[in-house]
């Protein structure tokens, strides 16, 4: 069972196993560079107090195993961007499918209470999209050369899911 904790400070050493890892982060167009531990910090500050966005650690037992959020929340019609990252060696093991259900939940329900989530992903990134579908989300549209990385663009695909 995953454990969401609010993101804190105190995070960071954990946040650090994955910001600058290619695996991890290869699908996230403006984490493509390496980033300091002070650059790192300075952003997680800015998350922790963002009006807009809410960020958790997971852990599973006391594993820390990634980072969620719901970020970029549009509150005069209460939906929100999700992001999730999991730490490399615990990727593949059903944890993604079930912190997004989580996820999900915790969105829905008060003190959040949204209405939509949405999520972008790398049209190659067929993994994600299942997982996605899986979880509830359906196919919303493809951006089109939405993101660059390095000299290469990559058209993105839109999925949300709606609370019913």
């Amino acid at each position: 069972m995953i454990r969401f904790e609010a993101l804190k400070i105190e995070h960071l050493p954990h946040v650090m196993k994955w910001v600058n890892d290619r695996e991890v982060m290869q699908y996230f167009a403006n984490r493509q560079t390496t980033i300091s531990e002070d650059e790192e910090k300075k952003y997680l500050e800015q998350l922790i107090a963002s009006k807009n966005d809410r960020a958790w650690s997971m852990f599973v037992d006391d594993r820390y195993i990634g980072q969620c959020s719901i970020n970029q929340i549009y509150w005069p019609a209460r939906n929100g961007r999700v992001f999730m990252a999991i730490v490399r060696e615990e990727q593949k093991k059903g944890y993604g499918s079930e912190a997004l259900l989580d996820l999900v939940r915790l969105a829905f329900a008060p003190p959040l209470d949204l209405h939509k989530l949405w999520v972008i992903v790398r049209r190659d990134n067929l993994s994600s999209q299942a997982r996605n579908l899986k979880c509830g989300f359906e196919f919303e549209g493809v951006l089109r050369d939405e993101y660059k990385v390095g000299e290469r663009y990559f058209d993105m695909v839109r999925m949300g899911i709606v609370r019913r």
